[in-house]
Parts: structure tokens; C-alpha cells; sequence
């Protein structure tokens, strides 16, 4: 190692020292493309004439890795098309980088002088051409837990000229989030030959990241797998419980930040206007973990992907947030609500209008799916079902680790909050859930 990464030390070294695979399990708010990626990154340009490939499955997740390189002034190129591509990054786009080029030997020249090029695989797989003029030392692969095998194995099996076209590879992701989507069902999707079965293929609809995890765990091999154990996101309260059922405590430690450490969670309030707070503006004020049970409203002809009991109680919160937050309410980062159901979201939007608070037009309202990879300081998460069989979608992404049931849903869900996380569900049906029930009795529970 040529320089200082702090606690990122270890890993860097380790993923270094690689010869072919290293793969990174990033759990929620760690800094897997903030840190975990770009120091490895930038590990690997401190050696001379060094090339490296950065990858994701979905442009948004490449736009977010070109905005990291922009913050860190390195120069980038990224394959791919202005339509898939955000504006800022349309300078660095592999067709603009090439206008001024009047012969193949020129467009050949910027591509073998880039020591760093973003795409995302199927961008790459689609352009695998640019092997035959330039191959690379590293390739990291961001957000990999969502990558299926046939999207990476033809990438790692390129050769350019005599030699592979990828030297070596870091996967980085956390199998315990959400994973790939899938059309295909489990029946559909087995692996029944028991030649797959030997090295952990078992069923298509897992990713490769997943496979090789499991690979190395059952051959009892750890040293190719690194994990990051530090995250910048959740408030100790709120990290507690999925510390606890998916990650095991000493794997989900504060880094700790400022606001990890703070006792208030809205310092927008003087003390002095606390005795005046409504019952429900109190609770806010004291606790930073709620459960809100919410009451039958089946009603006939309506859609069970509409609840609007839950988005009644949703606006009452939103309404009481927005002023607890006063002045330093902004739709982008204080708030963000969770649901299962998009038919939920409009739901919840009619209820916001009638508050006539345009500050709560623009917040986010979307699902469990959409809201991987983001944050907001208070979470407010609807779950929405009102019948037993919906539990089965809700529960849709499990799999069970260590004898422990490991909810990719709920995890998701349950850690995309910085200082506060609200609920909201029908209690006697949530409780027919063994993880559900155990969630609820560990928050406490109040009347809307």
C-alpha cells in the first residue's frame, strides 16, 4: 500500500493483494462506492500506467459512481449513450471524448491513455471490441449483489490479444439488500445438476457476488472476502435491530458521525415550545423509533394495495414533521416514505394535498425496490397489507444465513433511515410474521 485510507487500510491492502478475486460485503451506509470503491480506485492509479474498469447494472448506479470521480478530480471516460447517460457526465462520454479525432489511430490513442472507464455491463458486453485495443488491470464492480452470473462471466472470461482483457476483479455489494430482479419463479430457476450444485449454483436467480460468498463460506475460506464494519448512516437506535437479526453485532458499528452522537432529533425546536407541542409532535420529540398500528379499512371494490387508514396516518405525520423541522425542512433530505405498493403511493399523495403544505409535495414516496442505495434523515415506512396472503410478497427477498431468516425487504427498509424511523401496519396481521411480531415489540407503539 502507497498511502493512508484510514480504516479503509485493510481492505485496500487485501484487495490489493489479490491475485485474481476479491469480493467487499458492504452493509447499509458503510461507504461501499464512496470509500470502499474509490480507495481501492485510488490505490490502484498510484501505480504507473495502470487501467481500470468500473461497473454497475444500472446507469444510475454508473452516474453516481462518475459523480464520486467528479468530487475526487479523476478523469474518467464512460461508454454509453447521452440518453442513458446524466448531462454532467456527457463531456466524458467515449463518442464526445472522440470528436476531434480525424483517424482510427487517434480514437484508438484516447481510449488506451484513459486510466479509468465507467460502464455498465451490459454497456460493456455490448462493446466488447474495446478489448482488442486496450485491456485493464482491475475492474470493480459496484452494487455486484444484483449482477447475475451471465451479466459478469463473459466479462471475466475476455481476452484481449494472448492475455485476459481483466487482470483481476473486486465485487462489491451485500447480499442481505435487495438482489437482482427476476422474472423467472424458484420453480423455474432450481439448479438440479449436481456438478452446478458442488460449487453453489443453485438456484439462476442468484448473483454471482452471492454464489462466491457462499462458495468461500462453505469451503471455510475468508480470504478473499472483506466487510466493511462501519457505517456512517443510522443513529445507534436505529441501526440496533437489523444489526442484530441480519448483520450480528460486532459487524454493524457507528463510525461514528456528528449525528450519530446527537441526543436531539429535531434541534429546529426550543425548549421553551416543547410544553406546547401536540401529543403526537411529543412523541416525535422522544422517540426515535415508532410503531403506529393501523385499523382494518378493507372496504369492497377497492384494491388490498390501498390502505387509506395508513395513508391518514402518513399525512399526520408528514404534517407534524414539517413543522417540528421548521426553517431546515427540505424535501430532498428530511423525509422519505417507504411502501410495497405503488397503488399506495398515489394514496398517499392524495392525503399530502389535502394538507395544502407544498412543502410536502416533492418529498419521495416510492417503494422498497426504488429506495435501495438512498437515505433520508426520517423514514416513514407504510406496510400497507391488509390481508395474511400479501405477508408472501412482503417476504418475497429471504433466505436464511446461520439458522437466522435474513429479510432483504425489510432490511432495505429498516436502514435507509439516518435519525428517525416511523412505522405504520396492521398489527394482527404483521404479527402472524415471526420477524415482523419481533420488530414491533422492539419499538414502541403509540395510537394516531
Amino acid at each position: 500500500r502507497k498511502d493512508d485510507y484510514g480504516d479503509f487500510n485493510t481492505l485496500v491492502e487485501r484487495a490489493k493483494q489479490a491475485r485474481e478475486l476479491f469480493l467487499v460485503i458492504g452493509p447499509p451506509g458503510t461507504g461501499k462506492t464512496s470509500f470502499g470503491l474509490l480507495n481501492i480506485l485510488r490505490e490502484e492509479l498510484l501505480e504507473a500506467d495502470t487501467s481500470i474498469l468500473l461497473l454497475s447494472y444500472t446507469n444510475r448506479a454508473v452516474d453516481e459512481i462518475c459523480s464520486k470521480l467528479k468530487e475526487q478530480g479523476i478523469d474518467f471516460i464512460r461508454i454509453g449513450s447521452e440518453i442513458s447517460c446524466d448531462k454532467a457526465y456527457h463531456a466524458n462520454l467515449l463518442r464526445n471524448k472522440i470528436q476531434q479525432c480525424r483517424t482510427g489511430d487517434a480514437v484508438a490513442g484516447t481510449l488506451k491513455d484513459a486510466r479509468v472507464v465507467c460502464a455498465t455491463t451490459a454497456a460493456l458486453n455490448s462493446n466488447v471490441n474495446l478489448f482488442k485495443i486496450k485491456r485493464f488491470d482491475l475492474a470493480i464492480v459496484d452494487e455486484a449483489s444484483q449482477i447475475l452470473e451471465p451479466h459478469l462471466l463473459g466479462l471475466m472470461c475476455a481476452r484481449s490479444g494472448n492475455a485476459d482483457a481483466i487482470s483481476r476483479f473486486v465485487l462489491i455489494g451485500d447480499h442481505k439488500q435487495l438482489p437482482a430482479v427476476v422474472q423467472q419463479d424458484a420453480a423455474e430457476s432450481v439448479v438440479e445438476e449436481p456438478i452446478l450444485q458442488d460449487i453453489q449454483l443453485t438456484d439462476c436467480r442468484h448473483s454471482l457476488f452471492e454464489r462466491l460468498i457462499n462458495t468461500e463460506r462453505a469451503a471455510k475460506r475468508t480470504d478473499f472476502i472483506g466487510i466493511l464494519r462501519r457505517q456512517g448512516r443510522m443513529h445507534p437506535e436505529i441501526a440496533d435491530f437489523p444489526n442484530r437479526r441480519f448483520y450480528e453485532r460486532e459487524n454493524l458499528l457507528c463510525v461514528p458521525l456528528p449525528h450519530q452522537l446527537e441526543d436531539t432529533i429535531y434541534p429546529s425546536v426550543p425548549s421553551s415550545a416543547q410544553q406546547t407541542l401536540s401529543p403526537l409532535g411529543r412523541l416525535l420529540m422522544e422517540n426515535r423509533r415508532l410503531f403506529f398500528p393501523s385499523k382494518n379499512c378493507r372496504q369492497a371494490g377497492v384494491s388490498e394495495k390501498v390502505n387509506t387508514e395508513e395513508a391518514r396516518i402518513v399525512a399526520q405525520l408528514l404534517k407534524t414533521i414539517h413543522t417540528l423541522s421548521g426553517t431546515s425542512f427540505d424535501p430532498s433530505k428530511t423525509v422519505g416514505v417507504i411502501v410495497p405498493y405503488r397503488n399506495q403511493i398515489a394514496m398517499i399523495r392524495q392525503e399530502i394535498n389535502r394538507l395544502d403544505i407544498p412543502s410536502l409535495i416533492p418529498i419521495s414516496i416510492d417503494t422498497v425496490e426504488r429506495y435501495q442505495g438512498s437515505q433520508r434523515d426520517i423514514i416513514i415506512y407504510s406496510f400497507t397489507v391488509q390481508s395474511r396472503y400479501q405477508l408472501d410478497f412482503l417476504t418475497s427477498n429471504c433466505f436464511v444465513e446461520d439458522g437466522k431468516v435474513i429479510d432483504r425487504k425489510l432490511n432495505v427498509a429498516l436502514t435507509r433511515a439516518r435519525k428517525q424511523l416511523i412505522i405504520t401496519g396492521n398489527e394482527a396481521i404483521l404479527r402472524q410474521n415471526a420477524l415482523f411480531k419481533d420488530l414491533i415489540d422492539d419499538m414502541p407503539r403509540h395510537e394516531i
